[in-house]
């Protein structure tokens, strides 16, 4: 098991970043965004009641759950509306990777490194389905359907489960043993994963098909999505985001970060939001790369993200999980730095 020093030993130093002249409508790279933030406090855990690092949150789809994982081997259920934690489930017996709703909201996926696959009902959070592995889970990915469900982790497979049949369904072959990230496309069709090589391998989802294995990182990759028009976004250790044309396998990078990136999410259909060893959330334009700001207040590497309607949910070595509200129809504090300067 890692322990949880290996986890601050590990934290890069931060760097200037450089900056560029805001127009009207973007921030420069240091303008610090107005979002409302909440904090949430993990429980302390164990023979020295500490607070767990956490390696893993997600939001419930269309609820107010918020799962959050980390190397104290529990699941933390907390509800955003009672602002409390409603369940502290002792599930797991090593740390767990991650945690994810699945889109309708009714289940939520567990796993981690005693090679446990947990699959849980969100009505009850009883008796969890589970199906054990070989070796450590790292990262799980839903379809949009929430009909399938894939891991991904320190071996040579994919695995994706079929969750209304209950029951494994198919193996697909990584390019590497140490994979961290796995993703559906938004239409489900394709499938891709990546880990300590770089390379990112993509199927076709139903007939397991390989169609891509392109070579996009110079170290380990820790997080991918794909876009609405199935452009594959990636990012890792070598603290570049690249997004990429499967068609043609041409990619674009975005400004290099000063951190190495352990998490991206898409936020909607023009902005993302990446995070890493530098504390920061920085929030990007998808279309050019611009950076539009930074969200800041973690004072340890911000390990996991993950957005649903307006809400971006962080969670960080500093063993805080925070609940950023973005407001939808200004999200970029335009208005707020517009009233600041006519002040």
């Amino acid at each position: 098991m890692i322990q949880r020093r290996q986890f601050f030993g590990s934290l890069a130093a931060l760097a200037t970043l450089p900056t560029f002249t805001p127009s009207l409508f973007a921030a420069s790279r240091e303008e610090t965004l107005p979002w409302k933030c909440d904090v949430i406090q993990t429980i302390p855990h164990g023979k020295g009641n500490r607070t767990p690092v956490v390696t893993g949150v997600s939001l419930q789809k269309g609820g107010d759950l918020v799962a959050i994982v980390g190397d104290d081997h529990h699941i933390g259920i907390y509800d955003s509306a009672q602002s409390k934690f409603i369940h502290d489930l002792a599930a797991h017996t090593d740390w767990i990777r991650t945690a994810k709703f699945s889109p309708n909201g009714r289940i939520l996926a567990t796993a981690g490194n005693d090679r446990k696959l947990k699959i849980w009902n969100v009505e009850t959070f009883g008796d969890p389905q589970q199906f054990q592995h070989q070796d450590a889970i790292i990262d799980i990915a839903f379809t949009s359907d929430s009909k399938r469900l894939a891991t991904v982790g320190f071996n040579r497979e994919l695995a994706i489960y079929d969750l209304n049949r209950h029951r494994f369904e198919k193996r697909l072959r990584c390019e590497c043993p140490d994979n961290h990230a796995v993703a559906f496309s938004q239409d489900d069709t394709l499938i891709a994963a990546g880990g300590r090589s770089g390379v990112i391998r993509v199927w076709q989802t139903d007939s397991g098909r390989q169609l891509n294995q392109i070579k996009l990182h110079r170290q380990r990759i820790r997080s991918i999505e794909f876009t609405q028009d199935k452009q594959l976004i990636s990012c890792g250790d070598d603290q570049v985001v690249k997004i990429t044309d499967l068609k043609t396998e041409n990619s674009r990078t975005l400004p290099r970060h000063s951190a190495k990136l352990f998490s991206m999410v898409i936020l909607n259909k023009t902005l993302m939001a990446t995070a890493g060893s530098d504390n920061k959330i920085h929030i990007w334009r998808i279309a050019d790369g611009q950076e539009m700001g930074t969200l800041k207040g973690h004072t340890g590497t911000v390990s996991c993200l993950d957005f649903s309607a307006n809400k971006l949910a962080s969670g960080s070595f500093d063993t805080h999980v925070r609940l950023w509200t973005m407001d939808e129809q200004d999200p970029l504090g335009r208005q707020t730095r517009l009233f600041r300067d006519q002040r």
